[in-house]
Parts: structure tokens; sequence; C-alpha cells
């Protein structure tokens, strides 16, 4: 039966169901909805948002609804404009105990008849359990409120730009809410109302302090470098990847390079045009970009290992392969060291770009190399995991 969530506030427990507003829900009879939620966690539901892929309701309305969903979108645009006229604060109360009841059958229903569509006229995805996955790993971060200290901020207030910062910080929740389709290779970016947790500046996030006794942040070495290796067949080095591209280009040189210096040099190579040589034979063809190339580009698209795909062009087609392996390989692992801090006092903080950090209990020290190997462990083979430390989220230092 389909079924939609009125409101994603947890003390809001009614729902929308067959043509009625349903209080104490039962949701083993249930079946299909529009998109994911936490309440949904380990129910066997269809959710219509993982088949379209990310669109949203306006992309997915079939002709023969548009005019009526238009419709119904503008007074549910009129009923949200009215209470941030009035100043109410809406966000302190259930939807629908806002409008009245006819209306929320009214929008309801037009949702699920748009559900309903994209369920019957959708292939599911072939990576749909990853998805399901995925959103229960974010499900989790989204619900633990972040423990904020503007107060580490006063020695810089008189600056325009913590000013401005602070400001916004005013304007979104102390939570990080993410979106699994925010970019074609499979990066996560976040939603408009979420604390900015993937653009916060260095200098700024010492405000983020953890509710336990520390944060561990796993990421991986040259996770871009490594996946190209892994795509090549290529055997991957335990030590950091840019010293071990040192004692290769070190010993063919006269002119000794530092670590920044060779890194500089292999990515501008690696994102560069492609038929550019980056002159050094036996690094290029570890990373041999043509052999990339030929395995997962078909001259229009790419499809990566676990059956991404994206549109691209000869100029684009390696960054989208290389890119969008990195980005699945992480978040796959990303889920894998979630699963173990189920039932322990540490929790998963965010996830970002390629590093997951963990709100970490001193009680749960025994997982710490459990973590890293597990985090290491790729579909792709072992990669060498970089781990950090700190009492707040400005002072992470690496540990071994």
């Amino acid at each position: 039966m389909l079924f939609q969530i009125i409101d994603n506030k947890q003390e809001c427990k009614s729902i929308y169901s067959n043509k009625q507003i349903v209080s104490e829900p039962e949701y083993n009879n249930l079946s299909k909805t529009w998109e994911y939620n936490p309440v949904l966690k380990d129910k066997d539901i269809q959710y219509a948002h993982l088949y379209s892929q990310g669109k949203n309701l306006d992309q997915c309305c079939p002709d023969i609804l548009k005019d009526e969903w238009e419709k119904v979108k503008q007074k549910h645009f009129a009923y949200i404009n009215s209470f941030e006229v009035g100043k109410a604060k809406y966000n302190d109360y259930c939807f629908y105990d806002l409008v009245p009841e006819s209306f929320v059958i009214e929008y309801f229903e037009m949702k699920s008849k748009i559900t309903e569509h994209v369920l019957n006229s959708y292939e599911r995805p072939e990576n749909y359990e990853f998805l399901m996955e995925l959103c229960d790993l974010l499900s989790v971060i989204s619900e633990n409120k972040l423990i904020i200290d503007l107060k580490e901020l006063d020695e810089q207030i008189h600056q325009l730009r913590t000013r401005k910062f602070r400001e916004k910080l005013a304007r979104t929740r102390p939570q990080v809410f993410y979106n699994v389709f925010g970019t074609v290779t499979g990066r996560l970016t976040t939603k408009k109302d979420s604390f900015p947790i993937l653009t916060l500046d260095k200098n700024y996030r010492k405000i983020v302090k953890p509710h336990n006794d520390w944060f561990i942040e796993l990421d991986f070495n040259a996770a871009e470098l490594r996946c190209l290796l892994s795509l090549n067949e290529q055997s991957q080095p335990k030590e950091d990847i840019h010293k071990w591209h040192g004692h290769i280009i070190n010993k063919l040189s006269d002119k000794k390079m530092d670590r920044d210096e060779i890194k500089r040099k292999i990515f501008g190579w690696l994102y560069g045009p492609p038929n550019v040589s980056l002159g050094i034979p036996q690094i290029e063809r570890y990373y041999d970009k043509k052999n990339a190339l030929k395995k997962y580009w078909n001259g229009e698209e790419v499809t990566n290992p676990f059956g991404r795909k994206i549109k691209a062009d000869e100029f684009h087609a390696l960054n989208a392969i290389i890119q969008s392996t990195t980005s699945d390989t992480f978040l796959r692992r990303a889920i894998a060291v979630n699963k173990i801090l189920k039932n322990r006092k540490s929790f998963t903080m965010g996830l970002i770009h390629d590093s997951i950090v963990i709100d970490f209990s001193r009680e749960d020290r025994d997982l710490i190399d459990i973590l890293i190997k597990e985090f290491g462990n790729t579909d792709l083979g072992l990669f060498k995991v970089n781990a950090s430390l700190g009492t707040h989220f400005g002072n992470m230092k690496r540990f071994r």
C-alpha cells in the first residue's frame, strides 16, 4: 500500500495513506513511498526517489497530472509563505497541525500518484541495495545534532567574514543533511538547511566538538591514485604514495623534488589533456590512462566498476572514471565502518569528501584497529589508511 511521511520531524508520527491521515501507522502493512525516512529503517519498502535516481516530484510528474500538481504546489507555497510572513515558528509544529486536513489529503494524494507512476514506469536501479544502505547511514548522521561552540569564534569576530559565517550558521540547523544525488560521480553534497560540513573553513573547524571524548577521522592515502592503480590491475604501495613516486622520480633526475612538488606534478598530468605525457615512463605505465579509458569508456558513456554510468566526452571521461570509482569505493567502506559502530557509544559524525569522521568514545578503544582495517579493505584491494584524532574538529592530528 502507498503512503507518505507528512512531516520529517521525529515527534510528528502521523502519515498519509489511502486518502486519510493515520495517527498510529502500522508500517508492516505499507510498502511504497516517495523517499527514505529514518523511521522506515530495516523495513521492506520501495522508494520512488531512489528509482528516479534523485529526480524531484516536478521532474517525475506525468503530463496528465501536471496541471493538477501545479495547483496543489501553489497552495502549498502559499501556506509556507504565510507562515514566514507571519513569523510563525512552523519548525516547532507538525505540518498537519498547521494546515487544513483537506489540504494535507489533497497534497499527499498527488504525491502518491507521482510515486506510483515512478514505481510503475522506472526500472529499479542495479545499485538499489547500496543506495538503501547509504540512506541508512546518512539518516544516522542527520539524526545526531552537532555540538557547535560559537565562543571559539570570539577572537576572530572582528573579521567581516567571521561575522558573516556566524550569520550563516544562524540560518542552518546543527545537523548534517546530505544529498545522495548531488553529483553525477556519486560524491555527496549537502542540502540547503544543512550545517556546512563539506565547505567548513579550516579556521572554523574548532567550533565542532564531540559528544564523546574525541573525533577520529579515517581517509585513504591518495584515494584517486590508488583507485586508478587498481583499475589498471597494479599492486598497491604500502607506503605513502607520493613518497613512492619520489623514490622513482628522484632516482631519474639530478634535481630533487619534495613531496608537494611531486604531488602537484602527478595530479597536473593525471587530470590534464589525455595525450600529454608526464615524461616519466616508469610512472606512466602504472597509471595507464589509455588503458583505463579503453576499459571503462565507450566513447560516449563511462561505466565504472560499480556499474555507475556517466555521460562524458574524451576530455572528461578519465576524470569521471576516477572520481566516481573513488566515491563508490569510499561510500561502501563508510557503510561498513558504520555497521561496526552499531550498539556502541561511538557514532559516525559525518562524511567529508573521502573521509569518515567518528564521534569516538574512550570505552570503544578496542575498535580502533578493527575500524582502520575495515576501512582499508576496499573492493579494489587493500588501501593505506590515514588516521587522525582530536579533542575537537580543529585540532586533528595523525596517529599510528
